[in-house]
């Protein structure tokens, strides 16, 4: 058995951002699928209950993030951040950016992508939210050809899946086109899901 398992559901776009990135720099890794309500056991790595949980010899590690930069620290080979210590801090800025101005907005809508009414203050609140989110994106992107600049890092595969969903949500719930909005990101949102990694990923969750 590896000495690392991904604890989580094939559905989840954090759980799939950091089964890509394990793909991606080819860290072995146990894939453990936690049910729906999740197992007395399972509280026990993740109180919270979080998807996902990496689990790992010294022990579990909740968050994304925390859970991305913790495999580019233990696996830096192949190297999916910076090198520039100031860069490094611009990936995570980006990724937290994504993370609560654009995926968690589209959160609140995402019963629209299974058929659920969504209250009208909500898709309202939606709206304004990205409204005000995207021209502040718009400086720390660039697309050129990957998120960032020409470096492919972490930040791409886990843009890629905070886009899943919530483009859907965007145009489901405001009308709002996030690729229209973000010059240059569909092209780049097709790269990334090119990514034999991703690729892997999506052919899971869709199996």
């Amino acid at each position: 058995m590896s000495e690392l398992q991904l604890h989580g559901r094939t559905r989840s776009n954090y759980f799939n951002a950091v089964k890509a990135v394990l793909r991606e720099k080819a860290i072995p890794f146990n894939e453990v699928i936690e049910p729906v309500p999740p197992r007395a056991e399972y509280m026990q790595l993740s109180p919270m209950a979080k998807i996902p949980c990496l689990n790992t010899s010294a022990g579990p590690i909740t968050e994304t993030l925390v859970i991305l930069d913790y495999l580019e620290t233990r696996y830096p080979e192949p190297a999916l951040q910076p090198k520039d210590v100031y860069q490094q801090a611009k990936q995570r800025e980006l990724c937290k950016f994504l993370e609560l101005y654009v995926e968690w907005v589209g959160r609140r809508g995402y019963g629209a992508l299974r058929g659920e009414a969504v209250a009208e203050h909500t898709r309202t609140s939606i709206a304004d939210d990205l409204n005000k989110a995207l021209p502040a994106l718009q400086q720390l992107v660039t697309f050129s050809p990957w998120i960032a600049g020409d470096e492919f890092t972490y930040a791409d595969i886990f843009g890629y899946f905070m886009l899943v969903y919530a483009r859907l949500s965007a145009q489901a719930n405001a009308d709002i086109d996030l690729f229209a909005a973000l010059p240059g990101s569909r092209e780049w949102f097709d790269r990334v899901a090119q990514r034999d990694s991703v690729q892997s990923v999506l052919a899971d969750a869709s199996g």
